[in-house]
């Protein structure tokens, strides 16, 4: 935008101030070609704005009734986008201000106005804005690959959970078009004859105009379908291939009847099942030639695939319904329970499992749900090593009808033994990184292994958004009560086992102390060596004192360099005494930071309940103010509450 000629709209009632303006813009911009146009009045300057796409706008404050300012309301509120300088005779920071919140791009005073001044405000404005475009685009990619997630997503789910698999491919189809705001699609079927021509027959079509959808019917049948032979330019020209066809490319007739429906271009995604081409999805789009992403070409591919699976299990719906129903209404360790449950029902075998990838370094495995001969076994770690399970965590489906026991060396795995047959797929997360499998064994061999790997590979798909799931949860909730840099419970957390610790002494009649610390002189840490040197002192001074404490106690970071330990159950004062005694000792031993060798001193204040306090607040106060007087004592040391009652003289 910066190298084009420049198109410039000039909205002022002074023809003299148009024409000062004009030299100035032939001055500032001597090497462009520049096309200016006037407009003396609010409505000619939209009517300017109707008929051209300028570059750029200047509008002058006193333009008469309306004003500037109203003009440039208006034309922000009509959706034009473009960068629009407000120019005004007086220095009023009050119009500046209401210009700028109304969407100016810039404001000059005409007193200032130069060659330079006005050329160097419009490239500001001219980058700020191409800036400005590449965010929102940015923003409508990223909402509209959000939207197609969810359709995907939404689609997906119709398709594994819809009781009918042609009203639930319609139903997908549907949702699939709305979200690519794509006027119709259907579905073709590969009809091919081994002594005749071939033709893909029309089985489901949504259309998008009338927001009514139609199952076409069994496609053996084909009562109404439309038949498209191969040498039509609708068929796809690689069968295996995400590909688009423009109607203009068709002969007269085709092109014709579809311009009336207002389409001007296909979207084709093939549907293989079984690794074999059984048919396309034709999408018909407004669009001559729509862009599409790689990201959107795996979506749909993967809404195909989908399916081609739904296509595929209509033999067997009755078993996969009983799946579906058994695990609809579920969630967590509730779901994993009920699909193991159900794939031994449904598939039928004897065992079946749920595990979650622990470690990626060591291979090791978690069975988080498991099925063996009629009850659920326990959770349990294994390691995949040297066992079928090596394949699957590889990305790929594993299926042995006859299998050899031997060929495990050994190696231990969920339902080893007295197997016959056995069969795994990868569960993956949105981004499409392995986070566990779902596995199935029988003590006699597994015949079909199209339609288990296909139930399989459906379930997996629930199996890893539910394990992912199942880790977002984790993962905010650990957020929500730890400390982002040290791992430790943070101040909701500390609160909590503080209320709980208060509530348990008062039963037990017990004492708890409350230790609040910081370190002496850390700012200079950070301002001497960096915040990255002070992150890895707060690292190794907290794995310190988390090294000091027993089970049952609590150490927490409230922010900065401030710590607070909870002491519950303790015998005495001497016992909150020993500890900070030994905090003092550990934190002294110096840190190997960045070939920096740090020495960290601690002050300590402390409270004791029930003596310096009954409530939480009370405690947290008086262990503050202890703190603050170990501070003005010299540091490095700590402070009770009440110094008479310290059992440590001299502190």
């Amino acid at each position: 935008m910066l190298n084009q000629d420049l198109k410039i709209l000039i909205a002022d009632d002074d023809e003299d101030d148009f024409i000062l303006i004009k030299e100035f813009l032939h001055d500032g911009f001597p090497d462009k070609n520049l096309q200016l146009d006037w407009a003396r009045s609010c409505s000619d300057a939209l009517s300017c704005l109707d008929k051209t796409q300028y570059t750029v706008c200047l509008f002058d404050f006193r333009l008469g009734e309306p004003n500037g300012l109203d003009l440039l309301r208006t034309v922000r509120k009509s959706g034009y986008a473009l960068p629009i300088i407000f120019l005004t005779g007086q220095g009023d920071e009050v119009t500046a201000v209401e210009a700028m919140k109304s969407g100016a791009s810039d404001y000059l005073g005409k007193a200032s106005l130069s060659g330079k001044t006005l050329s160097h405000a419009i490239n500001q404005s001219l980058k700020l804005y191409e800036e400005e475009d590449q965010r929102r685009k940015a923003e409508k990619a990223l909402n509209d690959q959000d939207i197609l997630l969810q359709a995907v997503s939404d689609a997906s789910n119709c398709l594994l959970t819809g009781k009918n698999h042609k009203e639930s491919i319609v139903k997908a189809l549907g949702i699939l078009c709305k979200a690519l705001k794509v006027e119709s699609a259907e579905i073709f079927q590969n009809r091919d004859r081994a002594n005749g021509p071939r033709k893909f027959s029309q089985c489901f079509s949504w259309n998008l105009d009338s927001a009514s959808s139609e199952n076409i019917g069994d496609p053996s049948q084909n009562p109404s379908g439309e038949d498209i032979k191969p040498q039509s330019h609708i068929s796809p020209p690689d069968e295996n291939i995400f590909s688009q066809i423009t109607i203009g490319d068709m002969p007269l007739p085709e092109r014709e009847f579809f311009q009336k429906r207002g389409i001007a271009s296909f979207t084709l995604v093939p549907i293989t099942i079984e690794d074999a081409f059984w048919g396309f999805i034709r999408f018909g789009d407004s669009q001559p030639k729509r862009q599409w992403s790689k990201n959107e070409e795996s979506l749909l591919q993967t809404v195909a695939a989908n399916i081609g699976s739904k296509i595929r299990q209509h033999n067997d719906e009755m078993a996969f319904h009983s799946i579906v129903e058994g695990t609809s209404s579920q969630v967590g360790d509730d779901f994993f329970s009920s699909l193991v449950f159900n794939l031994t029902s449904a598939l039928p075998v004897s065992k079946a499992y749920v595990s979650e990838m622990v470690s990626y370094n060591t291979s090791e495995c978690s069975v988080l749900a498991g099925w063996d001969k009629g009850e659920i076994t326990n959770e349990h770690m294994f390691s995949v090593k040297n066992t079928p399970y090596e394949e699957v965590i590889a990305g790929m489906v594993s299926f042995n009808s006859d299998f050899d026991q031997e060929s495990s060396n050994g190696h231990a795995f969920p339902g080893r033994e007295n197997i016959k047959s056995f069969a795994a797929v990868p569960c993956f997360d949105s981004h499409f990184k392995i986070i566990g499998h779902l596995s199935v064994m029988d003590d006699k061999p597994m015949l079909d292994r199209q339609r288990t790997l296909s139930v399989l590979k459906i379930f997996a798909a629930r199996a890893g958004a539910e394990l992912e799931r199942k880790r977002n949860e984790s993962l905010i909730r650990n957020m929500a009560y730890h400390d982002a840099l040290t791992g430790l419970p943070n101040r909701i957390l500390l609160n909590d086992r503080l209320e709980m610790a208060l509530a348990q002494a008062q039963r037990s009649q017990s004492l708890l102390a409350v230790l609040f610390l910081d370190f002496d002189h850390f700012k200079m840490v950070n301002d001497n060596l960096g915040h990255d040197v002070g992150d890895q002192v707060l690292k190794g001074i907290a794995s310190r004192l988390k090294k000091c404490l027993r089970n049952q106690d609590t150490v927490a970071r409230l922010g900065g360099d401030e710590f607070i330990l909870l002491l519950s159950e303790i015998n005495s004062p001497l016992d909150a005494d020993n500890l900070a005694k030994k905090l003092l000792h550990v934190t002294r031993k110096p840190l190997i930071i960045h070939e920096h060798e740090l020495s960290i001193t601690l002050s300590i204040g402390v409270s004791l309940y029930p003596r310096d306090g009954e409530t939480s607040t009370e405690l947290m106060k008086h262990a503050d103010e202890a703190l603050y007087l170990a501070k003005n004592r010299g540091k490095n040391c700590y402070q009770f509450f009440n110094s008479k009652a310290n059992p440590a003289n001299g502190f």
